[in-house]
């Protein structure tokens, strides 16, 4: 037996020992051998066998067990003979007590656990390692039992999820895990022994915040190194809430790229955009795009909540405003994003466009918002805004990142679809291109071969109908006064009832095509109704035909009106800018055809005018001629026999009276040749007054009353007093009146009657001549008034004249604001010429008539410096000065008067015009630069052959003050000098 139990003993590493205090002796069993390597020892050899750290701590636990104090356990190391150091734990009873109570003997066992004590320290290092790791990872480090609850919580945890380390521990690891991952997290618990020891799982914690972040764990499974059994789980979690993001934004956008790769009609991928947007980042979205006229368009709308989706579809009632710099306006004008994290009431009222916007969008609820702009290429092509609100997501610049690059692939996704249509309109673009080409070049040979305006309006017809697919067309061409629109071919209409009343209609109708060639716009691609709505009174001829679209187009050439042409299509059109662009080829290849044909054919008319004007011009040269040879006649004549012959008194005064009226007849030839070129080169002006007609006509009746009487004629009148005056000037509505009252009595016989009739119409004077003489053939009549034109050359030399007075008299009236026309039964039938002016509105004092009498003017004490080459002319203009009481100083050339003038100082300087070496032009000049003293300031009145009003303009630009043509009125001169001298008279006295 006490065999046996050695055996056990040695086997279990166990001693068996009996101590006696007494003594000191320690007997202890044979396995005691193995582990001290002796078998019986003193008390005190027995301790030397003691670790030294641990001999203190032995002799310590040993007096107070021996004192019964504590139980006699003791654990602690020895050295082994074989000088190993073992741990051993001893185990003992006090059997047996002294009188006193203290212990004489114990019995006890020893048992080697140096294995587990090794064991038990490698683990303490370990857990000091771990806790070494678990404290300074930035990953939270935790241990769980295997019922899930934490034993231990590294610091990290408070910086990932908020939490102290001492919150969570003894509490279930579950409470942090979302509900949805709860399930996830069940199936990979350490009770599944499917599991490997180290698995990773992927799943959401709470934060104390309340918010849920991403963890990635890494779970070690610690097991019995003896039974294999789970004994706790080591777990190492990673915060992966920004990678988690990362992943989904990647896929988000993969997600959103492939959508905007389906389709190339970015429209339509742009709405699938925006509700996959509202799924990921945002609870409701919009997105604008910039069309080419720089107005924006709300092309998608969308929302995360379904419900809401009718209410977020108003949106697009207020695309951005571009004329408001906020909200998406601001990011497309500026090509920037914005981020709102916090959307205020400011935002929403900045933002809203009208009342009804605010309401809506106050709905919304907007909290926070991004607005990213759609570029490409450096180029502006939209914005999307992207918005929080029920969800209460406040956006930040991560956010923002992911929404500037699903802008970027959306702008590139847009761009693409652009070019792509752009590419397949260029195609087919080419192909219309070379279609119309082919039918342009159809149309120019036909056009070429159309030699009249109705051929090309064929030509036209037939082209048109067929290069458009009209139903019906029709042209209409402007008459020669372009007041007038003439349809001159039609097809597809009631020939009967379309030319019946719209043959020939006004270029100010209410109608289309009136409207087009007055405006020179075309009107494209109009609905019947359109139409109807627009010229109500031409419904019932649009309910004729079954048509459903019209277009109105202009014939124009160099921005002119010729025409138009209006095409008519039983279905509704959509033209183009390329269809319109070959329509407006097409028509003004046919305006030019229809210009060439007109002008072939006014070429054939012009040539006969021109062969006309050709007669006229010789007729008129050949009047010319004789008209200012006939006065020279009787002038060279008498003026010979004057200086040969002794005339009596009588036949002298006789002589002198033939040479002044002669003279007199070519002074008005010239003058109305004058005239006419003053009317021509718009150069004739007006001094206008208030003028009584009564005086004026009076003073023109007075003028032909001597010729009048000379061939017995009677002129009557009849002159309604205070009829009221016109505004004019007097002397040029006397010319009109003698114009009319001269041709009276040169074309009516003696012994005949002028009337002459003045009375007041409405709010115009109405002035009629009428005379009993040879009247005017009914087809001259329209040409009375026109130039250079007489009835015929017999009346020219018969009568006398240029053919100018009535085209004079025209020009007159009508630069008063008047007309007159010509009336007359027939040739010896006598004629009349009706002139009506406007009257003034208000009554008012009658101006004094501004033409003067030629009474006598005295010049007496003016001195006055001549200068002309001229000796005849020195001669008279001094005679006429000095008979009028002048002093005269003659001089022949400019450098005598500039002598003259700084000696004597006249008071008027009278100049010709036209001498050699220096003309009247520069001695003018010369003098101005004179100082005062030295007659620099004289008077000057300029002497010229030369009667145009462009030289008189020359003449007092250059200081002149006076303009007198040659011949000289005597009473013209001498009233201008004496005007001249009273001027001056008045500024000194100033």
């Amino acid at each position: 037996m006490e065999e046996r139990l050695q055996h056990a003993l040695s086997a279990a590493d166990m001693v068996a020992w009996d101590f006696d205090v007494t003594t000191r002796q320690v007997v202890c069993s044979e396995s005691a051998l193995k582990i001290w390597g002796i078998q019986r020892a003193t008390g005190d050899e027995f301790v030397a066998l003691i670790h030294p750290e641990d001999r203190p701590y032995v002799a310590q636990r040993s007096a107070l067990a021996l004192r019964g104090e504590i139980p006699y356990i003791l654990e602690y190391r020895v050295l082994s003979p074989d000088g190993k150091v073992r741990w051993l734990v001893s185990q003992g009873n006090i059997v047996q007590r002294g009188a006193d109570g203290q212990a004489l003997r114990v019995v006890g066992v020893s048992v080697d656990i140096t294995a587990r004590k090794l064991t038990e320290l490698a683990l303490q290092e370990s857990e000091a390692r771990f806790r070494l790791m678990a404290e300074n990872s930035t990953d939270i480090i935790s241990r769980l039992s295997i019922n899930g609850t934490l034993l231990y919580v590294s610091p990290a945890c408070y910086t990932v999820l908020g939490y102290q380390p001492e919150e969570l521990v003894d509490r279930p690891g579950e409470e942090l895990v979302h509900p949805d991952d709860l399930v996830e997290i069940a199936r990979n618990y350490p009770i599944n022994a499917d599991l490997p020891d180290i698995y990773t799982i992927t799943h959401r914690a709470r934060h104390k915040d309340g918010r849920y972040i991403w963890i990635e764990a890494t779970v070690r499974a610690i097991r019995d190194p003896e039974t294999g059994q789970i004994l706790e789980m080591q777990v190492s979690s990673r915060d992966i809430t920004e990678r988690k993001r990362a992943e989904e934004r990647l896929a988000f956008l993969a997600q959103a790229s492939d959508i905007l790769a389906s389709s190339l009609d970015y429209e339509i991928t742009l709405a699938s955009v925006a509700r996959l947007a509202v799924s990921a980042i945002a609870d409701w979205c919009v997105v604008d795009i910039l069309d080419e006229n720089q107005s924006t368009r709300r092309v998608a709308v969308a929302h995360a909540d379904t419900a809401k989706q009718d209410l977020v579809e108003q949106l697009r009632k207020y695309p951005s405003d571009l004329a408001k710099v906020v909200g998406l306006a601001e990011v497309i004008q500026a090509g920037k994003t914005t981020l709102t994290p916090v959307v205020t009431d400011d935002h929403i009222y900045a933002a809203a466009q009208n009342a009804d916007h605010l309401k809506l969008l106050q709905q919304l609820a907007p909290k926070s918002s991004m607005g990213v702009p759609l570029i490409v290429r450096g180029e502006v092509l939209g914005a999307i805004c992207l918005v929080s609100s029920e969800s209460g997501r406040r956006f930040d610049t991560n956010d923002l990142i992911l929404a500037e690059e699903l802008a970027r692939r959306a702008a590139v996704a847009i761009d693409n679809a652009r070019l792509y249509r752009e590419a397949q309109h260029s195609q087919q673009t080419a192909v219309q291109a070379a279609d119309r080409t082919a039918r342009l070049q159809d149309v120019t040979a036909a056009l070429s071969e159309s030699l009249t305006s109705t051929q090309v309006a064929e030509v036209i017809v037939e082209q048109g109908m067929a290069a458009l697919g009209a139903n019906s067309a029709l042209v209409a061409l402007l008459t020669e006064d372009g007041t007038e629109l003439e349809i001159v071919r039609a097809v597809g209409y009631e020939q009967d009832l379309l030319l019946g009343a719209w043959r020939r209609f006004s270029i100010h109708a209410s109608a289309p095509l009136a409207e087009t060639v007055r405006t020179g716009e075309p009107i494209w691609s109009e609905p019947t109704e359109t139409r109807i709505a627009r010229y109500p009174h031409l419904a019932e001829a649009y309910a004729q035909y079954n048509y459903e679209a019209w277009i109105s187009i202009p014939l124009l050439l160099e921005g002119r009106a010729l025409g138009g042409i209006s095409l008519a299509f039983t279905e509704i059109q959509e033209f183009n800018e390329y269809d319109r662009a070959f329509m407006l080829t097409m028509a003004q290849q046919c305006a030019q055809a229809i210009e060439r044909a007109r002008l072939y054919e006014a070429e054939q008319k012009a040539r006969e005018t021109a062969e006309a004007a050709n007669r006229i011009k010789d007729e008129f040269l050949a009047v010319l001629s004789h008209e200012l040879r006939s006065p020279l006649n009787p002038i060279l004549g008498w003026a010979k026999l004057l200086r040969k012959s002794q005339l009596d008194q009588k036949t002298t005064d006789r002589a002198l009276e033939t040479i002044e009226r002669n003279a007199k007849v070519q002074i008005q030839l010239i003058e109305d040749l004058l005239d006419v070129s003053r009317i021509l080169r718009g150069k004739l002006s007006l001094n206008i007054y208030h003028v009584d007609l009564v005086a004026v006509i009076l003073a023109a009746i007075e003028t032909v009353r001597l010729s009048a009487e000379a061939k017995s004629i009677k002129i009557h009148t009849t002159l309604e007093p205070n009829l009221g005056q016109v505004l004019g000037d007097s002397s040029r509505l006397q010319q009109i009146i003698w114009n009319l009252l001269s041709n009276a009595v040169k074309f009516t016989p003696a012994g005949g009657e002028v009337d002459i009739q003045l009375k007041r119409v409405d709010t115009q004077a109405q002035i009629v001549v009428a005379d009993t003489g040879k009247g005017i053939d009914p087809d001259f009549l329209p040409y009375v008034f026109d130039y250079f034109r007489q009835e015929n050359s017999t009346t020219t030399r018969k009568f006398g004249g240029l053919g100018l007075g009535l085209a004079i008299v025209r020009h007159l009236v009508e630069l008063h604001g008047g007309t007159v026309w010509a009336d007359s039964p027939g040739v010896g039938k006598g004629a009349a010429f009706t002139v009506k002016l406007p009257l003034m509105p208000t009554q008012s004092q009658t101006l004094e008539n501004d033409t003067q009498s030629e009474s006598c003017i005295n010049l007496n004490g003016i001195t006055v410096l001549l200068v002309d080459d001229d000796a005849d002319t020195r001669e008279f203009v001094t005679f006429l000065l000095e008979g009028s009481g002048a002093s005269v100083t003659a001089v022949t050339n400019a450098s005598e008067a500039l002598t003259a003038l700084t000696q004597l100082l006249p008071d008027v300087l009278v100049s010709d015009i036209g001498m050699p070496e220096i003309d009247g032009y520069t001695l003018i000049r010369q003098v101005r630069t004179l100082p005062p003293e030295q007659g620099g300031q004289t008077k000057a009145i300029a002497l010229t052959a030369y009667a145009g009003e462009m030289n008189e303009e020359q003449a007092l630009t250059a200081g002149f003050q006076k303009h007198i043509s040659k011949p000289v009125d005597p009473t013209l001169l001498v009233e201008a000098i004496s005007e001249l001298v009273k001027q001056n008279a008045k500024r000194t006295r100033v």
